[in-house]
């Protein structure tokens, strides 16, 4: 029988290698003004773009990693932020805090499994 912990772990820890990759320096430059995103208690939220004239409409639909989900001008996410009572936050920040975050979590569930 498979331990769903395994699987868990597994999933955890190539989530947090991908974000370990993004983070990593290189020699490309990535514009920062549209590097920001907007997470609510829960994560990064991704939005559903439709164009409204010179415009867009942003719909929130769903959960995302960091390095996956929308990204805005600081003032457009801190809009969008206020309007999801959500706060706004840079990628990398964000990506590097989920990494740790999930590196927690393959700690305590490999303790657990190891009991």
């Amino acid at each position: 029988m498979t331990n769903p912990a395994t699987a868990l772990i597994a999933d955890f820890r190539t989530r947090a290698d991908e974000n370990d990759r993004l983070l990593a320096p290189t020699g490309c430059t990535t514009i920062a003004s549209h590097n920001w995103i907007v997470i609510d208690d829960f994560g990064p939220l991704t939005f559903t773009l439709t164009p409204e004239g010179k415009k867009h409409r942003a719909i929130c639909s769903g959960h995302g990693s960091a390095h996956k989900v929308n990204r805005f001008t600081h003032e457009d996410a801190e809009r969008l932020a206020a309007a999801c009572d959500a706060r706004t936050a840079f990628w990398a920040d964000a990506a590097s805090e989920e990494a740790a975050t999930l590196r927690k979590h393959i700690e305590t569930l490999e303790t657990a499994t190891a009991a």
